[in-house]
């Protein structure tokens, strides 16, 4: 509770960047779980090996700028700040 109480209570630059920090941090870390646990049920094992071969590639994706790797790490993002536009613009009605 004493961590939601402080995250709430931050100035609005503090808030807003450590929102940042940890939806990227949910893209670097989570989002290839993500994706990998889904696709090897319903499709096959990855074929460039397992899980961390799927990281290892994540990562050379985002450095060789691939949408695709640049896609999924700034997902949590987008999807939390469209979330909380529709939330304001819900409360205004």
């Amino acid at each position: 509770m004493r961590a939601h109480a402080y995250y709430f209570s931050l100035p609005p630059f503090k808030f807003e960047a450590l929102t940042l920090g940890i939806a990227l941090a949910v893209g670097l870390l989570v989002m290839p779980a993500l994706i990998y646990l889904p696709g090897f049920y319903v499709l096959k094992p990855y074929a460039n090996g397992g899980i961390f071969a799927l990281y290892f590639d994540y990562y050379k994706g985002l450095i060789e700028l691939r949408p695709s790797c640049w896609i999924a790490l700034v997902g949590p993002f987008v999807f939390l700040s469209v979330f909380r536009i529709f939330r304001i613009i819900l409360r205004k009605l």
